[in-house]
């Protein structure tokens, strides 16, 4: 007996089937790339290029301590051990037993008429097992693997961002600095001219309305600096946040940042597709079609028999001195089958259900691919762009350089007014306030576009 059993499940797995499509990747048309440097350098740790140390130790930080970096790498866990679980029910299942009762039988009940006692002991071990002819927990557990994988690569995808939003707070807040720097200088010269200019209306030279003019230009630089001051407080909050900072220490949080605005690295001479694809959201988008996928496979296997095999073997006796002779042996062995009838829809709509899913996550994924490269075009706009007003905000800074140094020229012979030199002062700030500005954008668009290739 326990050989045609053993026999027929062995042949009943080898002849398993899966009800699951067959995957093949989605065929998306890529652009090509020439390469043009076989030297080009690696993305991996891309932000020690910029050969910053604060940025590289609040990476370093934030990568340890980040809140959400830290419940991304729990959620691998979890679905870890749900793929264990899932590849453990291909397995039988088995158990141990034991059991000791004493009952005492009434006489009222008693067969006999007179009340007796009775004793039963027991020890048994047993084994149950779903036999996956249809191949359900095949599936699942595939399933489950690639619900696997595609955790891990939303783990990655949240390391990426927080290295990308830990630099690029970190580049604000030295924009910001450089700002603040040179605004303070820019109140300076609003107070130069505008202490002049009361000097002026003093002896009658001007009215009153080119003095509040004045006024006004200074009160305007003074709203800007505690503008930038609020911002630069709100930046160290989110800074603190994404250190994995607590509430105590992000009130206290106050950042010494970088001394001057980090020089921009050199950009990979080429993008390849096969370096787009290991996005990280990419390669989580296709392994949540593949899960899709196998669910397909499960959702099917639902409208056939589901077969179980179960089996036990133990002793058993009314005497504990003779509960482990070779009489108080016993076993028994089954199976069981069960297959839906009737059920009113219920297997047909789940199955519906599973090929929209697997619809959905073949149209997020083919979304997903498109807008990687969507990302990546739009970084090297943006950089091409930023470059072009860098040189032109370059020339305009030297032109007014050009224009305070004829100014100042012009004031020693007495050919103008100091206010003139004062404005032309005025002027060469703003355009250096703008250059800081444009410095940080390039900074910001060169991260963006690391982060758009996957961050290595």
């Amino acid at each position: 007996m326990k050989k045609i059993v053993i026999s027929l499940t062995i042949g009943l797995l080898l002849v398993s089937c899966s009800f699951a499509p067959k995957y093949v990747r989605p065929n998306i048309e890529l652009p090509k790339a020439e390469i043009t440097d076989n030297k080009s350098e690696p993305f991996t740790q891309w932000w020690k290029r910029y050969n910053d140390e604060r940025l590289n130790k609040l990476i370093d930080y934030a990568l340890k301590n980040n809140d959400n970096l830290l419940i991304a790498f729990e959620k691998i866990n979890e679905a870890s051990a749900a793929f264990n679980l899932a590849k453990a029910n291909l397995y039988p299942n088995t158990y141990a037993a034991g059991s000791a009762s004493r009952t005492k039988v009434s006489e009222e009940v008693s067969a006999t008429g007179k009340s007796y006692t009775t004793n039963n002991f027991s020890i048994s071990g047993g084994v149950s097992y779903e036999i996956d002819f249809f191949g359900k927990l095949k599936n699942q557990k595939k399933a489950q693997l690639a619900l696997l994988l595609s955790q891990k690569s939303y783990a990655d995808a949240v390391r990426i961002k927080l290295i990308s939003d830990v630099a690029t707070t970190y580049f604000e807040l030295c924009a910001i600095d450089k700002q603040l720097q040179i605004e303070n200088e820019l109140i300076k010269r609003y107070e130069e001219s505008y202490n002049y200019r009361q000097k002026q209306l003093k002896y009658g030279l001007i009215n009153e309305l080119t003095v509040q003019q004045e006024k006004a230009n200074l009160d305007g630089s003074k709203l800007t600096l505690e503008v930038l001051k609020e911002n630069r407080k709100l930046l160290e909050n989110v800074l603190s946040l994404l250190l994995g900072k607590s509430p105590s220490e992000i009130f206290g949080s106050s950042y010494n940042v970088c001394e001057k605005m980090p020089e921009p690295i050199s950009l990979p001479p080429f993008i390849p597709s096969d370096v787009v694809e290991k996005r990280p959201d990419i390669i989580q988008a296709e392994e949540n079609l593949k899960a899709a996928n196998f669910a397909i496979g499960v959702a099917k296997a639902a409208y056939f028999p589901n077969i179980s095999l179960t089996g036990a073997l133990g002793l058993q006796s009314t005497d504990l001195t003779n509960l482990f002779q070779p009489s108080a042996n016993f076993w028994n062995i089954g199976g069981s089958i069960t297959a839906p009838i009737f059920d009113f829809g219920r297997i047909k709509a789940n199955v519906k259900i599973a090929n929209s899913k697997q619809k959905q996550a073949l149209l997020n994924y083919i979304f997903t691919v498109k807008n990687a490269f969507k990302e990546i075009h739009d970084a090297f706009i943006r950089l091409e762009s930023i470059q072009k007003q860098i040189k032109i905000q370059k020339t305009q800074i030297e032109n007014f350089k050009r224009i305070l140094y004829i100014a100042e020229k012009q004031y020693k012979n007495g050919l103008i007014d100091y206010i003139t030199v004062i404005e032309a002062k005025q002027h060469l700030e703003k355009t250096y306030i703008n250059l800081v500005n444009l410095n940080k954008e390039y900074l910001k668009q060169q991260i963006f576009l690391y982060k758009a290739l996957g961050g290595s």
